[in-house]
C-alpha cells in the first residue's frame, strides 16, 4: 500500500514550501492537489519524512515502468488518496460530506480486475445528485442498491457484479469482456449473477454492448490478451475459435494446449507470445527452442499457427489476415473432403 502524504503533514514535520518543492525534484511526486507519494529512498537525510515508510518496509515505492502500467499505478494512488480523504483518515480530517462509493474502472482496480483500457485517469465515484468532473475525480450519479456496495479495506466500492455491469455499459467491449472472463475464471462471480444485475438496469444506455459482453464471456480464457483476441474475432466476423484446446500426438498424449483453435480450418492463434513460457523456462533460448519444436509438430499435423503480440491485438490488419487464412483453409478442407 502507498503512503499518501499531504502538504499539511509536511508542514507539521518542519518542511518549508521551498523544501517541499525541492523534494519534488528528488524523491517525491505530486499525484493530486496537496497529496504526494514517495518515488524512492534518496540520499538526502532532510527528506527522511518522505521516504521513512518505504525505508521501514511498511509502504510501497511508487514505481515507474515506462509502459501502460504507469497510468494504472498512478490511478491506484489517486484512488487511495481519495479513499483516505473521504474516510477521514488523512491528517485526522473530517470525512467528506456524503459517503462516496468507488465505481467503474476504479472499483475494478480495487477488486483486482484487469483493466485493458484506461481512458479516464480520474478516480470514479458515485456521489450525490449532480454528475461532475474534476481534475482527479469523476463523480457519477446512480442509485446503487445496498446489496451491491461492499467494503474492501478502506474503500467503499460497488460489488463485483455491479462493477462489471458498469464497465460493460460504459467502456469498450474488450475492456468489459477481459474483466468478466477474469471474474468468472477466478470464481469471483458467475455469469447468471452478472446478467441479473444487468436485467435490473433496463434504463441504462448501451444495453446491446453490455449484452454482447456477457454473451462473449468465457472463463476458459487465461489472460486479458486472450479476452481481447476473442473480442477481435467477434468484431471481424471470425467464428469457431475455441479457447484452450489440448493437442494430442499419435500416442494419445497431450503435448500442447493452444490459446485458440479453429478446428474447421486447422488454424491456431497464440496471443501471449513468449512471456508465458519464459516464466518457467531456465532461459529464453530454451523457451524459444521449445516453442519452435511445438510449432513444428503442430505444422506436421496440418495446423497453421499465428502468433499475436499485445500491440498486434489492436491492429485491424492482424485479424483481416487471420480471417482470410481461416476462410481459405476452411474452403480447402471442404474440397478435400
Amino acid at each position: 500500500m502507498y503512503v499518501v502524504m499531504t502538504t499539511a503533514r509536511f508542514i507539521r514535520e518542519g518542511f518549508t514550501k521551498r523544501e517541499l518543492e525541492q523534494a519534488l525534484d528528488c524523491c517525491l511526486e505530486r499525484i493530486a492537489r496537496g497529496r504526494y507519494v514517495a518515488r524512492r529512498v534518496c540520499d538526502n537525510p532532510d527528506h527522511s519524512a518522505v521516504w521513512a515508510a518505504i525505508d521501514e518496509a511498511y509502504a510501497d515505492e511508487y514505481e515507474h515502468f515506462g509502459d501502460r502500467r504507469d497510468a494504472e499505478e498512478r490511478l491506484r494512488v489517486i484512488i487511495h488518496a481519495r479513499a483516505e480523504k473521504t474516510a477521514g483518515h488523512a491528517d485526522g480530517g473530517r470525512a467528506a460530506s456524503g459517503r462516496e462509493i468507488f465505481s467503474h474502472l476504479s472499483a475494478a482496480l480495487i477488486h483486482g480486475l484487469p483493466v485493458v483500457c484506461l481512458p479516464d485517469p480520474r478516480a470514479e465515484v458515485y456521489r450525490g445528485e449532480i454528475p461532475r468532473k474534476y481534475r482527479h475525480l469523476h463523480v457519477r450519479v446512480d442509485r446503487v442498491p445496498e446489496g451491491h456496495t461492499t467494503s474492501v479495506g478502506i474503500y467503499r466500492v460497488t460489488s463485483v457484479e455491479w462493477t462489471l455491469v458498469d464497465v460493460a455499459l460504459t467502456y469498450d467491449l474488450a475492456t468489459a469482456v477481459a474483466m468478466i472472463d477474469h471474474a468468472i475464471r477466478e470464481g469471483m462471480t458467475v455469469a447468471s449473477r452478472i446478467a441479473r444485475v444487468l436485467d435490473g438496469r433496463p434504463e441504462a444506455r448501451a444495453q446491446r454492448r453490455a449484452r454482447a459482453a456477457l454473451d462473449l464471456a468465457d472463463g476458459r480464457r487465461e489472460s486479458p490478451a486472450e479476452s481481447v483476441a476473442a473480442v477481435r474475432f467477434y468484431e471481424f466476423g471470425i467464428v469457431g475459435m475455441e479457447p484452450q484446446v489440448e493437442m494430442f500426438g499419435n500416442a494419445g498424449v497431450c503435448f500442447a494446449r493452444v490459446d485458440f483453435c479453429h478446428r474447421a480450418s486447422r488454424t491456431i492463434v497464440e496471443v501471449d507470445g513468449l512471456a508465458k513460457y519464459t516464466e518457467y523456462a531456465s532461459d529464453a533460448k530454451e523457451a524459444l527452442a521449445d516453442e519452435k519444436r511445438r510449432d513444428d509438430r503442430l505444422a506436421a499435423m496440418g495446423y497453421r499457427v499465428f502468433r499475436v503480440t499485445w500491440k498486434q491485438l489492436f491492429l485491424a490488419s492482424t485479424f483481416e489476415e487471420i480471417g482470410r487464412i481461416v476462410r481459405e483453409r476452411s474452403l480447402a478442407m471442404e474440397r478435400n473432403h
